[in-house]
């Protein structure tokens, strides 16, 4: 954020963004992104709150929004890693057709900032456990 002093850092390495900027009061702040050839989607969500709280915090209010929208969420998963608070789902149905959908949410807080970043693949299989992985591992806050 351009008034603050720290950086969020994410490897975006084979995305193109696809749209990004901040609001015009410069409290938030959009990003998406697209890995063609992984066919894997990346948003990155900024925002100014007044709500106190931490990762964990974070990840409850975006979670009560996220949890109403009519995607079925199977094998939901909660957990923390390094400074992260996470959320996986899979969607395997979506209006009758087997889309294979899954769903890995980070989330972040600092200095009055929340962040959630927002990775997902239609079509997921094993083989895209690692690239999750690997791209959730390059998510710091300097």
């Amino acid at each position: 954020m351009p008034t603050e002093n720290w950086n969020l850092e994410i490897n975006l390495d084979h995305f193109e963004i696809k749209k990004e900027g901040f609001s015009p009061d410069n409290t938030m702040f959009q990003l998406s992104a697209i890995d063609s050839k992984n066919q894997i989607n990346l948003s990155i969500f900024i925002e100014k709150t007044d709500l106190k709280g931490d990762k964990e915090e974070c990840r409850e209010f975006y979670w009560n929004k996220a949890k109403k929208s009519p995607l079925a969420k199977e094998n939901l998963k909660k957990y923390e890693m390094k400074n992260l608070a996470i959320i996986e789902h899979d969607t395997k149905e979506y209006n009758g057709q087997i889309v294979d959908f899954h769903s890995l949410n980070t989330y972040l807080a600092k200095n009055g900032y929340w962040i959630d970043i927002h990775i997902s693949k239609a079509g997921f299989t094993k083989k895209d456990e690692k690239t999750f992985k690997k791209l959730t591992e390059s998510i710091a806050l300097n």
